[in-house]
């Protein structure tokens, strides 16, 4: 007899954190939210598979950040690597820095759709707190190199959503 899949992972509790101003080189994607081609998402990520070893000064080797920001009309999201200086940027990325600022995070761990939604959750905690996001501010996602983040499979992420 076969164990039960589990599809619901588990998430920490939401804390409050400031990160100081971090820097960051990989490559973008814009997506438009109507009639968008959202393939690009994925040839983007493979992309920056394929050339992230070009990116020099990598704070953290083991790891890459998906920043990103929307607005009503498009999204923008980016693979990258945290990196401790913006010199020797890779032809055809971008690098660019975040200043200091706060967030409401969450670690969330299980299969991938996650279960329960670490943007619900703090969402929730926003709202039971009483503080807001901050508007125009990059939602940070972390994840480690080892999690391929395909549907069915266990993902492992840090989600950090900008509050004022």
């Amino acid at each position: 007899m076969s164990e039960p899949v589990m599809n619901v992972g588990t998430a920490g509790e939401v804390e409050i954190l400031t990160l100081g101003e971090m820097k960051f080189v990989g490559f973008p994607v814009n997506v438009s939210f109507k009639d968008g081609d959202f393939s690009k998402i994925g040839r983007t990520k493979q992309l920056f598979m394929e050339r992230k070893s070009e990116i020099r000064h990598a704070v953290d080797p083991e790891t890459y950040w998906a920043p990103w920001y929307n607005c009503e009309v498009m999204f923008t999201y980016f693979y990258c690597l945290q990196v401790s200086g913006l010199a020797d940027i890779p032809e055809g990325m971008m690098g660019f820095a975040i200043p200091e600022s706060r967030y409401a995070a969450v670690r969330y761990e299980g299969p991938h759709p996650w279960e329960p939604s670490p943007y619900a959750l703090l969402a929730e905690f926003r709202e039971a707190n009483r503080i807001s996001a901050k508007e125009n501010g990059m939602v940070l996602e972390k994840y480690r190199f080892d999690d391929d983040c395909k549907p069915g499979e266990h993902i492992s992420i840090d989600v950090l959503g900008p509050i004022v």
